[in-house]
Parts: structure tokens; C-alpha cells; sequence
């Protein structure tokens, strides 16, 4: 196996101390130099590495999917039949750990800094649309199957994100009314109601 680069040690390091600092303080209040005292360097350090802010949080949403998709992974690995792909996917969006905690809420953070910033908006889109087509692969895996009924894939896979985005969210502002159980259990129920 190759050894990583130290360049990506380094890269993967200050994305790691900005999901911790995005998720304690939020979005506006990190900055470059809040970002070099998170991780006990000099912001020219930060800075070699990414010139700007904006290209931290480019980096941030990258590894985010990219754990989200390590995540999704191993917990499709078990599930057969589309149905079980299906919970799997959602069962992988539960944020039921800290660390899942903290990325949903950065997640959260970078989202909103998206819609304000083009290119943080591009990279955001095809990030989620690769997770919906993942969706929409399932759900026309089960269809074809006889296993799922389903009129339109593609729109089922956006409401589907929206759902696991939305119970995402309200799990970490209500976390006495929307439990992982909970939110597990909402998954199952919408995956049985809707595709039966």
C-alpha cells in the first residue's frame, strides 16, 4: 500500500481541525488564524496549503463525503435486496455518534455557505448528486426486481436526501424528540410507505 504524501498528511490535518473548530463555533466565526491556533501552527502554514477560507471548506464538504461514503459502504455491506440498500443508506445518515454529530453539523454549516458561495454551490451539488444517484440506482434495482414499486427513481431519491437531510438536522436540534431510534424508525417507515 503507498504511503500517503506528508502534503496529504498536512491537507488532511487542517481539514480534520476544521471540523472540530466549524463544529463548536460555526462557520462565521472561523477564520484562518482561529484555524492555525486549533491546530498549534502559523497561518502561513494554513495558507501554503489553501489560499483562501473558501478553499478549506471546499476540502471540509470533500472529506465530509468522503466519510459519508466510507460510512455508507459498510453499512451496505450486509444488505441485500434494494430495501435493505435503502435503509442502509439512511441508517448511514444518523447522526448517532459525536463524531457523526459533529460532521452533520458542519455539513449543516457548509451547506448554508453554499448557497451564498458559487463554487462552494457547484461542489455541494455534485456531492449530493452522486449520493442520489446511488439512491436512485437502489430504488431502480428494486423496481426491476419486483421487489419496489416506484413511478419516478430520480424524484424518490431527491425526497429521500431532503428526508435523511431534514431528520439529520432536527436530530441534532431535537434530540429529545428525534432520537437515532427514532430517526431509524422513520426511515423504515417512509422506505415501506412510499415503495411498498
Amino acid at each position: 500500500m503507498p504511503r500517503a504524501s506528508v502534503a496529504e498528511l498536512r491537507r488532511g490535518e487542517i481539514v480534520d481541525g476544521a471540523i472540530r473548530l466549524i463544529a463548536r463555533a460555526g462557520y462565521e466565526a472561523t477564520t484562518m488564524r482561529g484555524l492555525a491556533a486549533e491546530l498549534e501552527v502559523s497561518t502561513g502554514t494554513i495558507t501554503h496549503w489553501f489560499a483562501t477560507k473558501d478553499h478549506v471548506l471546499a476540502a471540509t464538504l470533500e472529506q465530509l463525503a468522503d466519510r459519508f461514503a466510507a460510512r455508507m459502504a459498510a453499512e451496505l455491506e450486509g444488505a441485500r435486496g434494494a430495501r435493505a440498500q435503502l435503509v442502509a443508506i439512511g441508517d448511514a445518515s444518523v447522526p448517532d455518534t459525536p463524531e457523526r454529530a459533529d460532521e452533520q453539523r458542519v455539513w449543516s454549516e457548509l451547506a448554508a455557505r453554499a448557497a451564498r458561495t458559487p463554487a462552494l454551490a457547484v461542489l455541494h451539488e455534485r456531492l449530493y448528486a452522486g449520493w442520489r444517484r446511488q439512491i436512485e440506482r437502489a430504488v431502480r434495482a428494486g423496481a426491476d426486481a419486483g421487489e419496489l414499486r416506484v413511478a419516478d427513481a430520480a424524484e424518490w431519491a431527491r425526497t429521500y436526501a431532503a428526508l435523511l437531510d431534514g431528520l439529520g438536522s432536527h436530530a441534532l436540534l431535537h434530540p429529545d424528540s428525534v432520537t437515532p431510534a427514532r430517526m431509524r424508525a422513520a426511515i423504515r417507515t417512509h422506505v415501506d410507505a412510499t415503495l411498498g
